[in-house]
């Protein structure tokens, strides 16, 4: 089983290998370019939050990459900001979809209602309107920040990994 992670700042790891530092800090290297990997050898694909969503977002070979996974129908996890990307791509349209952040944020980046029929946003989400802190749809599994745990888990069951009792205190 493989899985790959997208961070935010993924799309300076695109074009060549070179370090970069995360929003914690941590220092991280890719192992491969987009045109290096296989969607074919991978079972899932995280895509986190990150403070630099809208380079992400923009890119256009980020953008092609995403909808391979996407158009086999591999699962796709986005939490906080990340499920923005999915959403430029019209992968949320019409499904209900969590996301850290609030329609009037997204207005101004060019989303209608029409685009955001469906939206949790960060306050609903906070108010609980979601109990299990996670959406899923189709091959598609969102959250919002405080509920990386549920979706985590989530997504350990859809990929048939054991989760034991008490996993992550739940």
């Amino acid at each position: 089983m493989k899985t790959l992670l997208l961070m935010g700042r993924q799309r300076f790891m695109k074009r060549e290998i070179k370090p970069i530092r995360t929003e914690e800090g941590m220092l991280v290297i890719a192992d491969n370019t987009f045109e290096q990997l296989n969607v074919d050898e991978y079972d899932s694909l995280l895509i986190t939050g990150a403070a630099d969503a809208q380079g992400m977002v923009e890119d256009e070979s980020t953008q092609e990459f995403v909808s391979k996974f996407y158009d086999t129908g591999t699962l796709i996890g986005a939490i906080s900001i990340a499920p923005i990307l999915l959403l430029k791509l019209g992968y949320l349209k019409e499904k209900p979809f969590m996301i850290g952040v609030e329609k009037s944020n997204l207005y101004e980046e060019g989303f209608t209602d029409d685009d955001m029929k469906y939206m949790i946003g960060w306050e609903e989400s906070c108010d609980e309107v979601v109990p299990e802190k996670y959406l899923k749809t189709d091959n598609i599994i969102t959250s919002v920040a405080f509920g990386f745990r549920q979706w985590a888990m989530a997504i350990g069951k859809e990929l048939n990994i054991e989760l034991y009792p008490k996993s992550f205190d739940l």
